[in-house]
């Protein structure tokens, strides 16, 4: 479950203090898929990165199955972010000098799995993503839905319990954004897996189990059924 309480994200511009997220707030339950709608600046990316743990709030309080993350020392936030957070970026962030099984390992690997084991999951998660035969390939050789799913076996390999994704299907065009969110969201069911989405996608927002406007640095219902 995510947990996020009276959530506030502030930057500073020279002697500017800009406020991005505002006494936000959030509950997630396990095996939801949730999307985050808002147009570009609007905080959703700054969202995902600190439920991510990749960004500190200004105040508020995080937690995350069960976890209370303004207790944690920093070590401990990236231990808890390598084992139990994936990510999946807009731009696929592949490795070029990587062949695709290869980057698809890279978590296992980075976790001190062995090379040969971890080749072998990232096979399998290829074969359930439909791309086993590009497991070769360098990632510049894929077209663009190819690379995504390809993202999204490397965020899933090793069985995280949050999975984020951050505009998933922003440069795929209809065909391949199903897919891509079918072959996601099939996955995180059988995994029981949380979900969240930043997207401008309104047709992918009818297929979540429920979705929220940022809007004033908050999240609001929004319904497009």
């Amino acid at each position: 479950m995510i947990i996020l309480n009276d959530i506030a994200k502030e930057y500073t511009q020279g002697k500017t203090n800009v406020k991005v997220l505002n006494k936000l707030c959030l509950h997630v339950n396990y095996n939801e898929n949730v999307g985050i709608i808002g147009p570009s600046g609007s905080g959703k990316s700054t969202l995902l990165n600190l439920i991510g743990l990749l960004e500190q709030p200004s105040s508020g309080n995080i937690k995350i199955c069960n976890v209370d993350f303004n207790e944690l020392k920093e070590e401990e936030k990236v231990i808890f972010r390598k084992e139990n957070i994936g990510f999946i970026f807009q731009n696929n962030q592949l490795l070029e000098d990587f062949n695709v099984e290869e980057n698809v390992a890279l978590p296992l690997l980075m976790n001190g799995n062995s090379f040969r084991k971890s080749i072998s999951k990232a096979n399998d998660y290829l074969h359930l993503l439909g791309i086993s035969d590009r497991n070769k390939f360098k990632p510049g050789l894929l077209s663009g839905g190819e690379q995504q799913r390809v993202a999204i076996a490397r965020a899933l390999i090793k069985n995280p319990k949050i999975l984020l994704a951050d505009e998933p299907t922003g440069s795929l065009d209809g065909e391949n954004t199903k897919i891509v969110f079918n072959s996601i969201s099939k996955l995180s069911k059988e995994h029981k897996i949380i979900t969240v989405f930043a997207t401008h996608n309104l047709n992918l927002v009818k297929l979540l189990d429920k979705c929220f406007l940022m809007e004033g640095g908050k999240l609001l219902d929004f319904k497009n059924k």
